[in-house]
This record gives C-alpha cells, structure tokens and sequence, in this order.
C-alpha cells in the first residue's frame, strides 16, 4: 500500500509540474492554463487525504493521530494559496476539512467524555479554521492592493523622475548652445577696442550670463545628487595655493565693498592632498560669495586648520568661514540647507539666489567624507566646511605659458558644428591664437575633410544632421579617415553626470562643455597636439 501511494503522488506530482511549466514570472496566464493548474492540485490533495484515510482505518489505533496530523499538515498548507482563487483554496482544503468532520462522527466507535469531546473539539477547530482561512484572504487581498497601490506609485515616482531627467537634460542643452553664442561673442567683445562705459556693459553681460550658467549648473547639480550620481575626480593638487586663489578671486569684491577678507593657514594641514580640487573649489566659492553677500561692514575670515592627526582614513580638514553679517536667525537654521530655501522670503529680493548653494554644498562635503555644518557663532555667521583626503607628494608644476602662442601657428584643427553661431564663437575665440580653423558642419563632412590629411585635431559636436559625432568618430577610430589616433575633443552642450565619463569611454581624447571659456578651449587643444603633456589632467567640464 505505502508504494501504491507513493507511486500516485509522484505521478501526480509530475502531473502538476508539467501542468505548470508554460507559467514564468511575469507572464499572466491564461484561463486555460489556470483551470488546468487548479485541476493537477485536485489529484495530489485526494492522494494526501486517502493516506490519512487508510492511516485512520488501521488496526493500530494510534495511528488514528497521524491521520489527524496529516490532515492538519493539508490544511495548514492550504494557507500559502491565500492570495489565489478561491477555486484553488477549494480544491486543497476541502478533502482535509471534511475528513476532519466526518471521520470522528461517522468512523470512530469510542464513546465516552474523552471520545465526545475530541469530535466536537475537532469540529469547533475545523469551523474556526475556515473562519481563519476567510480572514486571511481578506487580509491577503488588502495586502495585495495595498502592494499593487505601492507599485503603481513607484511606477509613477519612477517616471516622474525620468520625466524630470528628460527635461533637465534637454533644458540644458537647449539653453548652453544659445548661451555659448551670448557669451562667447560677449568674452570676443570684451578683446575689442572699446570706451570705458561700453567695457563696463560688456562686463555686466558676462556677469549676468555667468550668472545664469551658475544658476543652470546648480539644478543639474542638484539633480545628479538626488539621482547618486555625482561622480569625484581626485588628483593630487596644492590646497594652499588653491584657497588663496580663490581668495584672490574675492579680493576685488571685498575691497569694492569696503570689507576685509583674511585667510589663516594652519601650519598643520598639509599643503598637498589628493582631493576633487574642482568641488572643494566650488563649496569654498560658495560659501565665501555667500558670506561677501550678506556682510555690510566688518568682513569675512577663512580659517583651515587640521585639529586631528591624520589616520588610515586620511587627513580630516576643516574650512571655518565666518563672517560679521547679520547671521542666521534661530527659526532659519534648520532651513538653510534645504533645496531652493533661504532664510527668509526678502533675502532672495535683496541679493538674488535660488537657495541651491548650500543644499548642493553639503551634499558634495559629504560625498568628500565631512560635512558641512552651521557653527555657533558670538557674530554673524560660521558655516564649519569639512573633507577628509589622503595627503599627496608635491607634483611638479607644468608651464603652460611656455611658447603656446608661437607654436600654435603651425596648428590645424577641424570643427565639426552645424550651428552657425558657435561656429562664429569658436573662429572669434582662436583667431588670437593664429592656428589654421577649418568649419564643417557636420559629421560626414569631417570625415571628408580629414580625408586629406594634416589636422592636428578635431572639435567634434555631438548632435548633429546628416551624420551626429559620435558615428563620425567611430569611423575615424576605424581608420575610415586618415589617421585613426588624431585627437577628437568633443565640444557639446551634452553635460548631464556621466556625459564626460561616457564620451571619454567612446574614444573622445576630451570633453568641453558649451558654453565653452576660450582658455579652457585653447588649453584642452594644447593638451591634445601637444605629445609633452599628460591628457591625465583634462578638465572636469568647461561648464
């Protein structure tokens, strides 16, 4: 008998499986395959509750208990199809169930207290278990919309953010290409002959356009650290030749206002460190045009100091800048690192801002291993800015004002750029330089170009007709054009994270966002022709 059994429920078990194997995750199934589904479980629950049956028909009394114990085990597996159809729950429950009824009422002859109450006991216990079985699958089944509610909002969090991302992206790069127009022909003017007051104007359309750039670099910024993708380059680099030039780069604010602007350089902190020079440059920036800002007399202090020894995590260092402004009033200091928040509502009249600064700050001090935090402070304000870094041997310093403009006389550079502005933007920004500039506008034209022979290098945009950059640069790493190792800087508005990662993987020598700085131009082509220098030091962004 027990191999009679065992042989059925393998069968029936093969049954099943074979039944099921068209199911796969995420694949609904159809009502055929369901019902056939719901049947194969029929066989196995009869075979289960038919060994319970010859177990209870026994001759050995005790095994009346195993039969009852199997006939539990059913039940109690029957709990995992709460969130199936009922016809399922059905299928498994129902043979178990009425044996359990039937089988101690109908077919056990002990008659007494012990006997009587065992069968009303089981019946009490079968009739509270179906009460069970009907709460759990209303619990399941508000489990189950609850769940499917949470995907359909992660489904629409997801897409809202896509839909964010698609917009900043394209945002920015509509808006840089004009502005590489704006301030490109605005940095050329400020080369030409011009009078006093019309030098001035110049300088205000290049503040005002800087401005808006910074404003543009600090949603995409913000944008990149909500998404975790903020990426660090750390170099070895001059921390205290780094902080006074920044310092330097404030002088002229300071002294316009009236105000002093000192630095104090603790002998302890080391003067190399490997660090992302460009993001400790960009808090520090902040938060001395911040304090500059708000301050009408008196003046601001940078104070860099290191008060612990350094250990295997490296070099903890902190930046105090303080200031003798109005300060933070007590209700704003929880606010003043929250995105697009400022202390009050007239501080965004009065001296301008969106409220990114601080938020974009923190988030970077952070990423650098320390903070950035709101110290107490008898006067003004104190924002404690910290990074932890390994120290760095000192590097040999590259001279990049050797001969630059004599050599490049004998330079020729292809740019590949269908807009008719920044072509202009680009021959104003070179033609000092007196290297050979030869425009196309479009891809397959600089293949055509390059056929020939002779460029030193190529300014390849990105978006382009008849033939986008990055299918012209394939070809030209195939060899489809010349010389297959000729430098290719891709000069785009395409500055989202990662874009610099990405077109550097694709075979770019470099990557120059619009709108472009004419030094950071002539810069990136010197590092491109000239064999001497190390491509290692290329800019993060020209953005």
């Amino acid at each position: 008998m027990a191999l009679t059994w065992l042989t059925s429920l393998l069968a029936a078990e093969g049954l099943a499986r074979w039944t099921t194997r068209q199911f796969a995750p995420g694949v609904p199934g159809s009502h055929g395959l369901r019902a056939a589904f719901v049947l194969a479980a029929l066989p196995i629950n009869i075979i289960w509750a038919w060994l319970a049956a010859m177990l209870w028909f026994s001759t050995t009394a005790d095994l009346k208990l195993a039969a009852l114990a199997v006939w539990v085990g059913q039940i109690v597996y029957t709990q995992n199809f709460r969130h199936q159809p009922w016809t399922l729950v059905a299928v498994s429950a129902v043979a178990p169930l009425t044996s359990l009824m039937v089988f101690p009422f109908f077919f056990y002859d002990a008659h007494g207290i012990g006997p009587d109450t065992a069968r009303w006991a089981l019946l009490i216990l079968t009739l509270n278990t179906i009460n069970t079985m009907i709460s759990n699958r209303a619990a399941a089944r508000r489990m189950d919309e609850l769940t499917l509610g949470l995907r359909e909002e992660r489904e629409r969090a997801l897409e809202a953010a896509r839909a964010k991302s698609t917009f900043i992206a394209v945002t920015s790069h509509e808006l840089r290409t004009p502005m590489n127009g704006l301030l490109g022909m605005a940095h050329a003017l400020s080369r030409s002959n011009l009078d006093a007051p019309q030098r001035e104007q110049v300088r205000l359309m290049i503040k005002s356009g800087d401005s808006l750039m910074q404003l543009l670099n600090d949603v995409l910024d913000l944008s990149r650290i909500e998404a975790g993708k903020v990426e660090l380059i750390p170099e070895p680099f001059n921390l205290q030749e780094t902080v006074d030039d920044i310092i330097s780069a404030w002088r002229d604010v300071a002294v316009v206002k009236n105000l002093d602007l000192s630095i104090r350089f603790d002998a302890e902190v080391p003067t190399w460190i490997e660090g992302d020079v460009l993001r400790v440059r960009q808090v520090l920036m902040n938060l001395i045009s911040n304090a500059l800002k708000f301050v009408v007399e008196g003046g601001v202090d940078l104070h860099v100091y290191a008060p612990r020894a350094p250990t295997s995590g490296g070099q903890e260092i902190f930046f105090a800048v303080r200031d003798t402004g109005p300060g933070v009033p007590a209700e704003a200091v929880g606010r003043v690192f929250e995105s697009f928040t400022q202390a009050d509502d007239t501080v965004s009249r009065r001296h301008g801002g969106a409220g990114l600064g601080l938020t974009i700050s923190r988030a970077l001090a952070r990423q650098m291993g320390g903070d950035l935090t709101l110290a107490p402070c008898d006067t003004g304000a104190c924002f404690l800015f910290s990074i932890r870094v390994p120290e760095a041997e000192p590097q040999q310093a590259i001279d990049a004002t050797r001969d630059d403009d004599a050599s490049m006389t004998s330079v020729r550079v292809l740019m590949a750029e269908d807009n008719a502005i920044n072509q202009l933007v680009v021959k104003t920004m070179l033609e000092t330089t007196g290297l050979s500039l030869t425009v196309v506008d479009n891809g397959q034209a600089a293949l055509e170009a390059m056929a020939g022979g002779g460029f030193d290098c190529v300014l390849m945009d990105i978006n382009m007709p008849v033939m986008d950059g990055i299918t012209a640069l394939g070809a030209i790493r195939s060899g489809a054009a010349g010389d297959p190792n000729v430098p290719v800087i891709a000069l785009t508005a395409s500055t989202m994270a990662g874009d610099r990662e990405r077109f550097l993987k694709m075979g770019f020598n470099d990557h120059l966002g619009k709108p472009v700085n004419p030094a950071a131009l002539i810069m990136a082509i010197a590092r491109a022709v000239s064999a001497d220098m190390s491509r290692t030091g290329a800019l993060h962004d020209a953005a």
